[in-house]
C-alpha cells in the first residue's frame, strides 16, 4: 500500500526520477545538436530549412504550461500536429532543393539528429497527455516526420538504416507513452470507483448512525405522549433524552456531510468507550435496557473494527427499538477470541415478522461477509431475536488500515 515508487510517502523518489529522465534527455537533445553542428549541416545550403525545422518541435513548449487547463491537452495535440506537419514541410523542401539540377544540397547530411530527437520527445508528450482524437492525428503525423526525415535529401544505404533505427525509437517511444496514457487512465478509473464506494458507504452510514438516533426520537416522543397524563413528572426526562438523541443525530450528519465535502475517513471512527456508551444509553419506552458483556482482549482490537463491531451493535439496538419496543431486556456479547471476533445481540422478543431484513440487516450481511466473516439475523431456538456476525481479525480491514 505504501510502496517505493507508488506510495504517499516517495513523492521525492518520483521527483528524482523525473529530474533524472529531463536532464538524460536533455543530454540525448545536447549530443544530437553538437552531432549535427559538426556535420556542418547548419552551414549548408539546406540551413534555412533546418533551422525551421529544428526549431518546430519548441512549439509545444508554450502550450505544455496549459495542461492543467481545459483547453491543454487540445492545445498540446494541436501543437505536436503542427510541429510535425512543419518538419513534414521543411523534409518536402528539401527533397525539393535537393533535386535541383546543379544543386550542391544533395551532397548535404541532412539527417538533422537533434530534430529527430526533439520530435521523439513531442511524440512522448502528445500521445501521454494530449486529447485523444487530435492525438491519434498528431502521432501518425508526428512518426511519419521522424521515420522519413533521414531520406529527406537522398535516400541512400545510410539515410535507410538511419531511418530504420528512427523506427525503432518511434515504436519504443510510441509504446511507452500509450502504456504511461493506459496506466494513467485507470488510475482515475481506480480513483472514482473509490470514490463512488465511498459515498455508498456514506449512504450507508446515514441508515446506520443517523436513523439510529432518529428512531428513538420518535419512540420517545411516542412513550411521551402515552405517560403525558398518567405521569407528566416524566416528561421532562423524555424531553431530555429526545434533545441528546437530536443532537447526536445532528452530529453524526455533519460528521459525515464534511467527510463528503474533504474526503475524509468512510465512517466515524468508533472504540469500546463510544461501544459502551451506545450501550449504556439504549433504553425502551417500556423500561428495557441493555447490557454489554465483553470478553478477551476488546481494547486491543483495531479501531477499523470497532467501526464495524459499532454498526452492527448501532443497527441491531435500532431494530429492537423499532420491531420489539416491548422487550425487557437486550444484550450485547462481544467476544476477542484467537483471530476472531464473535458479537451477539439478543432480545427476549421476536423480531420482525417472517424474519424479514430490512435495507439495515441486508447492508450490515453485505459489510460483514465483504470482510470475509459470517451474519445471522432471525428468531433463534428460544423464540428470542439474535443477531450474530463472525468476523476474522487476520486480514480483513484492509482498505481502513
Amino acid at each position: 500500500m505504501h510502496s517505493v515508487i507508488f506510495g504517499r510517502r516517495s513523492s521525492w523518489v518520483r521527483g528524482m526520477l523525473v529530474c533524472l529522465g529531463v536532464a538524460a534527455v536533455g543530454a540525448v537533445l545536447a549530443l544530437a545538436l553538437a552531432a549535427d553542428y559538426h556535420s556542418g549541416v547548419y552551414g549548408s545550403a539546406l540551413a534555412p530549412q533546418v533551422r525551421l525545422s529544428a526549431a518546430a518541435p519548441f512549439l509545444v513548449v508554450p502550450v505544455r504550461v496549459l495542461r492543467r487547463s481545459w483547453v491543454g491537452p487540445w492545445a498540446l495535440a494541436v501543437g505536436g500536429g503542427t510541429a510535425g506537419a512543419v518538419s513534414l514541410g521543411c523534409s518536402a523542401w528539401m527533397h525539393v532543393a535537393a533535386g535541383q539540377q546543379g544543386s550542391s544540397a544533395g551532397r548535404a547530411d541532412a539527417y538533422t539528429l537533434f530534430e529527430i530527437s526533439a520530435l521523439i520527445v513531442v511524440l512522448v508528450l502528445t500521445v501521454r497527455h494530449g486529447a485523444a482524437w487530435p492525438t491519434a492525428v498528431a502521432a501518425v503525423v508526428l512518426c511519419t516526420a521522424v521515420v522519413l526525415r533521414p531520406v529527406a535529401v537522398e535516400v541512400s544505404e545510410n539515410s535507410l538504416l538511419v531511418a530504420l533505427f528512427c523506427t525503432f525509437a518511434v515504436c519504443a517511444a510510441l509504446v511507452g507513452a500509450l502504456v504511461a496514457r493506459l496506466v494513467a487512465a485507470e488510475r482515475r478509473r481506480h480513483t472514482e470507483r473509490v470514490r463512488l464506494e465511498q459515498r455508498l458507504a456514506f449512504a450507508r452510514d446515514l441508515h446506520d448512525f443517523v436513523a439510529h438516533h432518529v428512531t428513538g426520537i420518535v419512540v420517545q416522543a411516542q412513550g411521551a405522549q402515552v405517560v403525558a397524563a398518567s405521569r407528566p413528572e416524566m416528561i421532562a426526562s423524555a424531553l431530555g433524552q429526545i434533545e441528546r438523541a437530536a443532537a447526536e443525530a445532528l452530529r453524526a450528519l455533519r460528521h459525515m456531510v464534511s467527510g463528503l465535502r474533504t474526503e475524509a475517513g468512510l465512517v466515524p471512527a468508533g472504540d469500546v468507550e463510544q461501544l459502551r456508551s451506545l450501550v449504556a444509553d439504549f433504553a425502551l419506552p417500556g423500561g428495557g435496557r441493555a447490557r454489554l458483556v465483553q470478553e478477551g482482549p476488546v481494547g486491543s482490537l483495531p479501531a477499523a473494527a470497532m467501526v464495524v463491531v459499532h454498526r452492527v451493535v448501532m443497527e441491531s439496538l435500532t431494530n429492537v427499538r423499532k420491531h420489539a419496543p416491548g422487550s425487557r431486556k437486550v444484550s450485547v456479547t462481544l467476544s476477542v477470541l484467537s483471530g476472531t471476533v464473535e458479537l451477539d445481540i439478543v432480545n427476549d422478543q421476536p423480531g420482525p415478522a417472517g424474519n424479514t431484513a430490512g435495507y439495515g440487516l441486508t447492508g450490515l450481511e453485505e459489510r460483514v461477509t465483504a470482510e470475509g466473516g459470517t451474519f445471522q439475523a432471525g428468531t433463534d431456538n428460544q423464540g428470542q431475536w439474535r443477531v450474530s456476525a463472525r468476523i476474522p481479525v487476520a486480514g480483513v480491514w484492509r482498505e481502513l488500515t
